[in-house]
């Protein structure tokens, strides 16, 4: 029997068993990943030749030829799809469905055509709220719109491990940029999965490529420098103060605590919605958070800065560069990389420095707690854990 015909062939689907203890014969369609289709035909394991892919024994003869009837019928099907240019174009419930049609030219084509990648790409990205996602969103479509020749042709099915590695070497820049955009693309395709435009998931056998970034933490000596920083401008001053209160807050990201103001405040804590994990935070408000409110006081905003900008990221631009030049009593730099986002590795590093639990770092920091199962549920039932931990970092922070 011809098991190649159009890159069509049977296949013993062994996943399940029927009530009778055999097995079904299917026909594999290859179609990125692989289409099955019923035949009506099953056969136990002993009945079942994989390397000839056809029946042995005495029903061999007659169960051979309706599956051999069968898989012609499909392979044709599938070669006069692939000559007018309709196979690609398809989605699987429509492929699926033009190939056991009883009479193939009675299937109606659907009205809305199968999407292609930039397509689906678009429809993605409208799902993202946040507009810095949306944001690399958008910059990774705009990659994949200059490395694609011909858009509006090409389909998820066309991306195979090849055009992956040639994709990710199109994009330039260092491995860790590169590592996002394939993500990105890597969660497209999730997406087309899961809105059942695809059933190929190309990136299966697909290793994205990083590297081991440096730890974003500053040691306590050099924190305590920064915090104890005199004779700086006011903007020096604003800038060191909006780094400490990210600190403050559990390593707080700009983008949320731009976006407080004084209704954030609710009896005597600080509570607000991270806009990358939707997870709610809620932070004991300590008396030098309250020193840097009452110094930095905004009129829209919980914080003055944040009234004079469009949107965090145009002033986290200001904020970076005073940071970095941030220098003691030597004039040098006291942490020459210092960014905002430092203030989030910094708070979990010190922490663990004073013998603060694990499980109480990762409720702090909102993420999940697997491995420590047992001590999340004490420590869910009584966040004041977390707000000791935060007291005994702050308190580490001002020690003589």
């Amino acid at each position: 029997m011809n098991t190649t015909m159009s890159k069509c062939f049977l296949k013993l689907d062994t996943r399940r068993a029927l009530k009778d203890g055999t097995f079904p014969v299917k026909i594999a369609v290859s179609y990125g990943t692989n289409l099955y289709l019923n035949t009506d035909v099953s056969v136990s394991t002993d009945e079942w030749n994989e390397k000839e892919r056809k029946v042995e024994g005495p029903r061999a003869k007659r169960l051979n030829d309706v599956l051999s009837s069968s898989l012609t019928r499909v392979a044709n099907r599938v070669l006069n799809l692939r000559e007018d240019g309709r196979f690609s174009k398809m989605t699987s419930a429509q492929l699926k469905k033009a190939l056991t049609a009883l009479d193939p030219d009675a299937v109606e084509e659907e009205s809305t055509p199968k999407p292609n990648l930039l397509q689906i790409a678009r429809m993605c990205l409208k799902t993202k709220d946040a507009e810095s996602t949306r944001s690399l969103y958008a910059l990774t479509i705009s990659k994949l719109e200059a490395f694609i020749p011909t858009p509006e042709e090409f389909y998820i099915e066309d991306m195979t491990k090849t055009w992956l590695h040639d994709f990710q070497a199109s994009i330039g820049g260092k491995v860790n940029t590169q590592a996002l955009h394939m993500r990105n693309l890597r969660h497209i395709c999730n997406f087309a999965l899961d809105e059942e435009l695809t059933d190929v998931y190309p990136f299966r056998k697909y290793h994205i490529k990083h590297e081991e970034t440096m730890k974003k933490a500053l040691p306590i000596e050099k924190l305590r420098a920064i915090a104890r920083l005199q004779d700086l401008t006011f903007f020096q001053a604003e800038h060191r103060d909006v780094f400490l209160m990210q600190f403050y807050l559990r390593g707080i990201n700009l983008g949320d605590l731009a976006a407080m103001t004084q209704e954030n405040i609710v009896d005597g804590r600080i509570i607000y919605r991270r806009s990358k994990t939707s997870r709610l935070f809620s932070v004991k408000l300590e008396p030098e958070m309250e020193r840097i409110i009452e110094a930095h006081r905004g009129v829209q905003h919980l914080l003055a800065p944040f009234d004079r900008y469009k949107s965090a990221k145009d002033y986290l631009h200001h904020l970076n560069d005073s940071l970095k030049a941030l220098h003691g009593k030597d004039g040098k730099p006291i942490e020459p990389k210092l960014s905002s986002n430092w203030a989030r590795h910094t708070w979990a590093t010190l922490c663990a420095d004073i013998d603060i639990p694990d499980p109480t770092i990762t409720l702090g920091m909102g993420h999940a707690t697997a491995g420590h199962k047992t001590t999340a549920i004490y420590i869910k039932r009584d966040m004041s854990k977390v707000d000791e931990a935060n007291r005994k970092v702050i308190d580490y922070l001002w020690a003589d």
